[in-house]
């Protein structure tokens, strides 16, 4: 299954790599999760880690992405962890988030 703008693969156990290209457009936001969702389902996966090495700043629009694509996950029993965020992406996420975002966060996977 081809989902324009990211890369799936399957890592191994489960887990799934999430790696968006520069050509992601996020604003499709349904047909992407619906994409994502059904591959993740047809695999049984469990965790989703989704790879932030490629961008600088987190703004609210892609924190909405981010949050939507979670919670979509957590619908399909699969946890997904956002892996390299960069120093720049995770100080201008804590500006303006208020609570606990619905991912969890690691250096790598």
């Amino acid at each position: 299954m081809t989902i324009p703008g990211l890369h799936l693969t399957h890592i191994g156990n489960g887990d799934f790599l999430i790696e968006p290209s520069k050509s992601l457009n996020i604003r499709d936001h349904d047909r992407l999760i619906e994409g994502i969702t059904a591959r993740l389902m047809q695999a049984r996966a469990t965790r989703l880690y989704y790879d932030l090495s490629g961008l600088a700043l987190i703004e609210p629009l892609y924190y909405s992405w981010l949050d939507a694509l979670a919670r979509a996950a957590q619908t399909v029993n699969v946890k997904m962890i956002c892996i390299n965020m960069q120093p720049t992406a995770a100080f201008a996420l804590s500006k303006f988030i208020r609570k606990m975002p619905t991912f969890a966060t690691a250096l790598t996977i």
